[in-house]
C-alpha cells in the first residue's frame, strides 16, 4: 500500500529497472507499462490518485502492484544477431536476454525477472 498526502499537486512513480515488461496498478486498475530491463522509466500517475477518496488525516491510501513477465528465450534459441525481421526464430520475438535461459545448462543460467532498482 502507497500513503499519499492530499496536498501533493502531481505524483510521479519513478522504477529504476524493471526486468522485462513493467505493468503497473494502482487498485486494481491499469496506469502505465514499460518494456526494457535496463532503462528506467517514470509514470505520472497523479489522474490515478485524484480519484481515490480522501481519508482522515487528508491523505490517500492506494495498492500499489508491479507485475513483471520475462518471456526470456521462450520457444527461441540463443543467438547473438537475430535474424531481422524475426519471425521463425522465437515464437515471443527476441529481446536483449544476456544469459538467462528457461533451460540453464553450459554458460546459461536460471532466468529471474521482476524489479531490480
Amino acid at each position: 500500500a502507497i500513503v499519499i498526502p492530499n496536498d501533493w499537486r502531481r505524483v510521479l512513480l519513478r522504477v529504476e529497472a524493471c526486468d522485462w515488461e513493467c505493468s503497473i496498478f494502482i487498485d486494481g486498475d491499469f496506469v502505465g507499462m514499460h518494456r526494457g530491463g535496463y532503462d528506467p522509466f517514470t509514470l505520472d500517475i497523479t489522474a490515478k490518485l485524484q480519484q481515490l477518496s480522501v481519508s482522515s488525516g487528508n491523505i490517500r491510501h492506494a495498492e500499489l502492484l508491479i507485475r513483471t513477465y520475462d518471456p526470456t528465450d521462450s520457444g527461441c534459441e540463443y543467438v547473438v544477431t537475430p535474424p531481422v525481421p524475426c519471425k521463425s526464430c522465437c515464437r515471443q520475438g527476441w529481446q536483449p536476454r544476456g544469459k538467462q535461459s528457461l533451460q540453464p545448462g553450459f554458460i546459461m543460467y536460471s532466468a529471474a525477472t521482476g524489479p531490480w532498482q
